[in-house]
Formats: structure tokens, sequence, C-alpha cells
């Protein structure tokens, strides 16, 4: 028997006109591309006349890697995957965020009313180097384009873009800047270093170098839409004139000035950039032509030095979008034109601010929102639905999906009503860290606490010791058109027959590499100046640093101001707490399920917390150790615990479930992405960060992108997405 084709229920040609019945959609994972794509196909005029759509997700949180949950046995803690802020380049994720805070319609005394009480800008942020065998802080000043963060799409070209960056290298060390290519601002060569590092370099030299980079300036954005394949080796001669004097400028101070070494590396990362980007003829290429060789061994291919190479910038890099193959530090790998790409998008596009910093948890500020405002429109949420495979078949037309087998993780108390998850924690909606044990069936939710049961677990045993009701939904029946929001490292358990029907399907899940994470969360009864931050300045904003030591644990972010959002007594408020995160090499998984697998590698990163506390971290707060290795009585806790002992009541995680995994942009690995109707099969479209979506890059905005692409093809609809294609 041929299954009905879902043609017959849907428009094939995605044109305007008439369907034959109201399209059954089903969701497939809670993530920020799913929940994107949830909101915009929801936003369309009469949406319910056209859709019914029912998102299936497992356990009890949304957000995908970017959940997180309060504790209610320890004073409703923020447990985040890792550290997360957003960055004011990401147009689209603001954008339909600042939509979602408006309809969402909370009173000015609610907490977290509006976009801006939700998120806030950060104008600094420090690097970690090392510089004579000693760690120390550098400082960054971060810049920000004029307007709204997320209003008004209006993006610089390319060529004007690179010019920018030009201005910001030579201006770094001053304040913020407010970007502005009105006119090419003036370059003062770091007109902000002190008088004793001018007085080490020649200043006559200095001069002479900051008039060609001003030639240089003013030349770059003449260079915008031409498509001649010329090479401009009169700039290229420029800029590399520039470099080596600028090099034999400050070659003798390198190791006697911090300061010096600083200049040198900005400066000759940023030149040999734009130098590679017009020996390469990447303007008239497209950047993707820079993808087939790693970062590090392009800028060294286009003449940058030993000391920019392995100094702080390029660690910062390589560790802020966890770029190191299978979490090992010996393996850094990303792929040049989608890092440059994202880098002129930042230049291009960041308003406000460059840094933004969430005011409680990702759950809290991103899915609690979207989360209330579409089950207020009528989208259907069905928690504990753990997907088993989503199953191909083909016909005369080809492939299409035929079915989804579902496992019903438990049975509710009461089975006509939808699961609540939320929970509020001083008047704010908020992801519990555990279900809601009084919604699920007496009997079973039970079993779940008894043996402590983590639903949202790929290794979880809760089948061996409940027999989970099978779902399975059908093509015609039960949905027309799947939207497939499941992080791509879970693809091949769940997608055998997809795989053998599409080679291109199978060769995506292969290619597209995702690496495991570490996170820890520490809550302290001393602030930053009593551990002795060794940047520490009166008044200054929540201190992070990144590139920390060679170790997977290489960021740190000040979160202190959680402590508002967090129910401590007063007399017991802790006066600080840090996140850490960084990539994971967990031991070799084996088959699911296996929790002894989770406990081990949960033993490994609390392990190499502890390693990196009583050693590495008096680097960075040098009054947070002593002889015996860190002072633990610094650590909040119950005072039964003593010592290290302490720790145990901090929170540590690795994150090494499937869905939970990094997806990295390795070598040559964006050519084998997938557009969202690329699938292969007639009625599945793909999303995540993960998707060609012309970002490419494991982040916020790449996986809004994602979400808005899979809407316009599941409506037809012909808008242009911002940043769609920009500097491809």
């Amino acid at each position: 028997m041929v299954i009905p084709s879902p043609s017959e229920s849907i428009n094939p040609t995605g044109s305007n006109s008439p369907v034959s019945k109201k399209r059954k959609i089903v969701i497939l994972g809670g993530g920020v591309s799913a929940i994107t794509a949830a909101f915009k196909l929801t936003s369309e005029a009469n949406w319910q006349e056209k859709y019914d759509i029912n998102l299936y997700q497992m356990g009890w949180l949304l957000g995908g890697k970017g959940a997180s949950g309060r504790n209610a046995n320890d004073h409703e803690r923020i447990e985040e995957h890792g550290i997360h802020v957003w960055f004011g380049f990401y147009y689209n994720a603001f954008h339909y965020m600042r939509a979602c805070y408006q309809e969402l319609g909370r009173s000015p005394d609610q907490p977290l009313a509006t976009l801006d009480d939700a998120f806030k800008p950060h104008h600094t942020t420090a690097f970690a180097q090392k510089f004579n065998n000693q760690w120390c802080a550098w400082p960054i000043k971060t810049f920000a384009l004029p307007g709204i963060v997320g209003d008004g799409w209006n993006p610089k070209p390319l060529m004007t873009a690179l010019a920018m960056l030009v201005a910001w290298i030579l201006n770094h060390t001053g304040g913020a800047q407010q970007l502005d290519d009105s006119e090419p601002p003036a370059l003062p060569l770091f007109q902000r270093l002190e008088d004793d590092m001018l007085d080490m370099l020649d200043k006559e030299a200095l001069a002479d170098i900051n008039a060609r980079l001003q030639q240089a300036q003013k030349t770059l954005p003449t260079l915008e839409g031409l498509d001649t394949g010329e090479p401009h080796a009169a700039l290229i001669e420029l800029l590399t004139g520039v470099r080596t004097a600028l090099r034999d400028l400050t070659a003798p101070f390198l190791h006697l000035s911090v300061k010096v070494s600083r200049l040198w590396m900005m400066a000759d990362f940023g030149l040999t950039g734009l130098i590679g980007i017009l020996a390469d003829e990447l303007y008239h290429y497209g950047l993707n032509a820079a993808n087939d060789i790693n970062l590090r061994d392009w800028l060294e291919q286009h003449g940058a030095s030993r000391i920019t190479l392995e100094g702080p910038i390029m660690a910062s890099l390589y560790g802020g979008v966890f770029a190191y193959k299978d979490g090992l530090l010996d393996q850094p790998n990303v792929e040049t034109g989608t890092v440059i790409r994202a880098g002129l998008n930042a230049l291009s596009c960041s308003k406000q601010s460059f840094i933004w910093r969430m005011q409680a948890g990702m759950g809290d500020t991103v899915f609690g929102p979207y989360y209330e405002v579409l089950k207020r429109r009528g989208v259907q949420f069905k928690f504990f639905h753990r997907v088993e495979e989503v199953v191909a078949a083909s016909d005369d037309q080809g492939g299409y999906i035929s079915q989804i087998r579902l496992a019903q993780q438990v049975p509710l108390k009461d089975p006509s009503k939808e699961y609540e998850p939320l929970v509020m924690v001083k008047g704010l909606p908020c992801w519990p860290s555990e279900p809601l044990y009084d919604q699920i069936d007496d009997a079973v939710a039970a079993k779940l606490q008894a043996n402590h049961i983590n639903l949202n677990s790929f290794w979880s045993n809760w089948p061996e010791i409940y027999d989970e009701p099978q779902v399975v939904l059908k093509q015609g029946d039960d949905f027309d058109e799947v939207i497939l929001g499941i992080s791509v490292a879970s693809l091949p358990s769940l997608c055998p027959t997809l795989m053998a029907a599409n080679p291109a399907f199978a060769t995506m899940t292969g290619k597209i590499s995702t690496v495991a994470t570490q996170a820890m969360q520490l809550w302290l009864n001393q602030d930053v100046e009593q551990l002795g931050w060794i940047n520490y300045q009166p008044d200054e904003e929540a201190p992070e640093i990144l590139g920390f030591d060679a170790q997977a644990m290489d960021s740190w972010a000040d979160v202190s101001y959680l402590v508002a959002r967090e129910t401590w007594p007063v007399t017991d408020e802790p006066k600080d707490i840090s996140y850490f995160c960084g990539v994971f090499n967990p031991d070799a998984p084996p088959p699911a399920p296996n929790v002894a697998y989770v406990q081990s590698q949960a033993d490994k990163v609390k392990a190499q917390c502890i390693t990196m506390m009583n050693t590495t971290l008096g680097s960075l707060w040098k009054n947070a150790t002593d002889a015996d290795g860190f002072k633990w009585q610094y650590l909040i806790a119950p005072d039964s615990l003593e010592g290290q002992a302490r720790f145990d009541a901090q929170y540590w995680r690795a994150n090494i479930d499937p869905s939970e995994r990094y997806v990295q942009s390795t070598v040559s690995s964006s050519q084998y992405r997938l557009k969202t109707d690329e699938s292969g099969f007639r009625n599945l479209y793909l999303t995540g960060d993960w998707i060609r979506n012309g970002f490419n890059m494991g982040c916020v905005e790449s996986a809004t992108i994602s979400g808005l692409l899979t809407a316009r093809a599941v409506s037809g609809s012909s808008e242009q997405i911002p940043g769609e294609g920009l500097f491809e």
C-alpha cells in the first residue's frame, strides 16, 4: 500500500495558492532553532488557520545546550551548561527576543519585564596572557556601533568593515569604541599607551607607521564592489611594509614590556588577517574559499609571527568557540573563512555593546519567555517524549518521513492537562532543575526519585526500570511535516533509515564535528577583591577572562549579580558567583543505557576542577590559594563539610550527551552542511546551528537564523532574512 504523499495535504510548490487543509507540523526538540521556527511561524497573521503545531521535548526542559534549571533544594541556585553571553552582532536573536518580551507584556514591577531588563551591556573583557612566565590579564575595551541592538538592519559593506577593523586595532587600548564609517576616523597609533611605553619606542617611526595605516584605511572602502580579481598588490605591499616596520620597531622590547607585546600581537593579528584577505582575493572569491585551511595555519602562511600564533589572542579565540577537535588542546581546528565571517559580522553589526549578559539563567531569560508566549499563542508542548527514531519511506515521488517513534517517559497525574513546567522564583518564572513530581503519576514519580533518574540523559537506565509507553506518530494522521531540531550528534542513533536513504545526510552527520564541554560554578564568601583577582579595579564591571592556561577550563566569568535572582538569606549571601567552562575530552562512550559512564565522566570533570583550583587558579585569584592549595573555606557550603569536601556543595557537569555537545566548524566541514530543505525527504526540514545557514558556527545567532530559514521554507515565504549570506 502506498502511504499518502504529503503533497496531498500541503502545498508542494511554496506558492501562495490555497492548501486543502490545516497543515500538521511536528517539531522535534526545543533548542533555539526549533523555538525560533515556532515563534516565526506563529507570528504569521491567522497562523492557527494554517498550522497545527506540536513540539515534542525529551524531559522537562526547553533550551538544548542553553537550558538551565533552578535547584529548589539549594537556594534556587541557577545551574547552567556553561557560560552564556550574547553578542551585539546577534541581530536576529535580539530582534525576535525583543518581540517576544513585548508580547509577553510583563508589568513594570515584575522581574525582567523587558528585554532591556533581561540583557545588560558589558563593555570589557580580558585575555589571559602569560608574560615572562607570569600570568596577567590583558583588559580589552570592546567596540559598538550606534543604534539599538536588534533594531534596524544596516550592516557595513565588506571593505568598510575591514577599514573599521584597522581603526579598532589601532585604538583598542582606548575607551569602548563607537565605530562610525561616515568618514575614516583619526588613527592616533595606540593613543592611550602610557608614557613609559612611548618612551621605549621611536616616535618618528610610530608616526610614519600611523600615516601609512591611515592611507591604507582610506583605500580599503574604495575596493568595495570590485570583482576583477586583481590582488591589489600595492595595498598588500603597503600593509606588509607597515607590519614589517612595526615588527622591527617593537622586537627589542617584546620581552621587556607587556604593553609592547600586546601592541605587536594586536597589530600583527589584524594586519595579517587583512593581508590574507587581500592576497587570497577573498573579497572576490568569497570567504568560504578559505575554509580548507585552519585559521592558525592560514595566518602563519601569510606571515604572522610566532608570538602571535602562540599568544593570548589565538588561545582566547580557539577557546571561545570550543575549537579543539575531540576536546584535545593539542588539536586546535577551525575553518578560516567561517571565523573571518563571524569577525566581520561583529564589526559590521554590533550595536550598543559588543557583549551582553543575561540577568538570570538562560532558561529564565530566553526559553521561559518564549515558552509562555508560544503556549499563549496555541503551540502544544509535549514534554517527556523522547524521540526513538525518525523513519523514512519512499514512494513514486521520492523519500518522505512516514513515522516518528517516541517513548512517553512518564504519565502525568492528570492526562487531560498539559505539563506546566515553570516555577516562580522571586516573582520570575523559571525552569526547575528537576521535573515537578507533583504533576507526574505518584507511583512513577516515586520511582524517578528513588532511582535518581535524569530524564534528560542519553545514558539513563529509566527504560530498564519503567516500561515506557511507545508512541508512533504517522504521516497523514498525526503530521504532515516535520521540523527536526535535535542536534546533529544525535542523528546517527535517531535517523538510521534517513542515513541509509540519503548519502548526503549520512555524510553530513559524519563530517560535522561536535565536542563535549565541561562547566563549573562556584559560590564564594569572598568577593573578587578579596580573592585577589589580578586585574581588580574598584567599581569595575563584572570581570571575565578567556584563554587561561593550557587547560580545558579556560574561560571564567564573574556573575555575582545573579545573587539577586537566587534565594539566599541576607546573612549568608555569596559575595561572588563564578562560572568556568571549556572543552572536555571524555572517555570513549559505551552503548546506552549506562549510568556508570555518566557518573565516571562527572567524576573526571570534578577531578580536573579540583586540580585547577589547587594549582593554576591562584594565578588569577592570588589570595585564593596558599602552600596547601585552594582555601576551601572560601566556598559556601554546609558547616558539616570541611576542607576539599566543601567542593561537593558546588555545581559541575560533563556535557557529554549528544544533544549537549557543541557544534564545531572544523576545517572543510561547512561544505557538508545541508540547508533546511535539503534533507532529501520532502516533508522534513532541518534546523539547528549545524545546518548551512550562512553563519555556520555554534552560537545563538546561527541557531536563530536557522530557525528563521526553516520557518520561511515551511511557509513558502520569500522574505529576506537579515544576515543571510552576509560576506559569503
